[in-house]
């Protein structure tokens, strides 16, 4: 009997022995990784920003360079589909489940402004790209984006028609956090200058008919006619409709307009189109190193939405530069995106965090000629 006791109770033994074992050995992994949260638009429109795929690259690159500090990054990564509500549950799961203090996103604005108050009440780091709205602007002390505020786009696409000799705008938007501010800031700075907005018409988002409302705008009698979509399907289709239809008025577009992979396909269509967008030079052996980079590594033809692909990259190196000098102290992080982000040299060019927790940018205009995004020319 005492023989049975003494097997049966060094069985137990082993087998303590082994489940401490396991444990030490999932805590040891998990010690010995660092873990960051991320969400984008994974699948659906917005998906072709490819901001998952600039961030795939940068946590790649940053562990083949030595990890953080030796500890490979490991980068948890949500679909969010440029949805508010998909991104709160993405973000609820990112925090409860995966237990991250801090999460790079949204990457587009309907994402960052319904996740903002999550990050904040849960005191999380959250650093947005591809997010100019502003919605976003005092969204929190743990809130920040590496993206300006989309509104200087309309100040200066106004400015220009004005010089222009235009007098008559027509405005076409989706109603979304990005692209509603643009559409709205453009009518109250023209109007300021003394022009007319003669059709201001917002559409749901996903629309993929817009013929209704651009007849409105072809018998309008507009002489410039700006286009504010949130996805390129959305202005690869305005566009279309628009050239479809006849349209003589000058087209102005927000950003998401100049998508490259949509011009490189559709040359004709977009030519002579005026964006307002940040600098970016692709002849920068820095910037076009990346290009490079991300074209053979996903076989693509280009950057799909340039600046802003490129800013996803600089994202997450920016925030591995903060884990590299602060470890994973949440308000010494806090503290370095606030003070030490300031002319920051990315594969997106230059970007500075201002005190309001905006991102800061150059922007200059720019026409597509010849199937390229070219300076503007005045």
């Amino acid at each position: 009997m005492k023989k049975h006791t003494t097997k049966w109770i060094a069985g137990i033994i082993i087998v303590i022995i082994v489940v401490l074992l396991i444990v030490s050995n999932v805590r040891t992994h998990k010690s010995d990784t660092i873990k960051i949260g991320y969400i984008s638009a994974m699948t659906g429109p917005a998906a072709k920003y490819g901001a998952y795929e600039a961030g795939k690259l940068a946590m790649d690159d940053i562990n083949k360079n030595g990890g953080i500090n030796g500890k490979p990054l490991q980068v948890i990564f949500e679909d969010g589909k440029c949805d508010g509500a998909t991104a709160v549950s993405a973000m609820n799961k990112l925090i409860s489940v995966d237990k991250v203090d801090i999460v790079i996103g949204g990457h587009c604005s309907p994402e960052s402004v319904a996740i903002a108050p999550v990050a904040e009440q849960n005191k999380v780091i959250m650093l947005a790209s591809i997010t100019t709205t502003p919605s976003l602007n005092n969204a929190g002390q743990y809130v920040f984006r590496t993206s300006p505020v989309s509104t200087i786009q309309s100040e200066l696409t106004s400015q220009l028609a004005y010089k222009l000799g235009l007098r008559k705008f027509a405005v076409v938007y989706e109603q979304t956090a990005y692209a509603t501010p643009i559409a709205e800031s453009l009518k109250t700075d023209f109007e300021k200058l003394g022009g007319t907005v003669l059709v201001y018409e917002g559409v749901t988002p996903g629309t993929t008919d817009y013929r209704t409302v651009l007849t409105k705008v072809k018998n309008s009698g507009a002489d410039a006619l700006l286009l504010s979509p949130q996805s390129p399907d959305s202005a690869l289709y305005m566009m279309q409709q628009a050239k479809a239809l006849g349209i003589k008025a000058k087209i102005f577009g927000n950003d998401v307009t100049s998508n490259q992979v949509s011009i490189n396909k559709n040359k004709d269509l977009f030519e002579g189109l005026i964006v307002t967008l940040p600098d970016f030079d692709r002849t920068n052996p820095k910037i076009f190193g990346f290009i490079k980079e991300y074209t053979d590594t996903y076989k693509a033809a280009d950057l799909p939405y340039g600046v802003w692909t490129a800013e996803t990259y600089d994202g997450v190196n920016i925030i591995a530069d903060a884990l590299k000098a602060n470890g994973d102290d949440v308000n010494k992080i806090k503290t370095f995106l606030e003070n030490d982000v300031n002319g920051y040299h990315g594969v997106s060019g230059t970007i500075s965090i201002g005190k309001d927790h905006n991102g800061i940018r150059n922007y200059s205009l720019m026409i597509v000629k010849g199937g390229v995004v070219v300076s503007y020319n005045q």
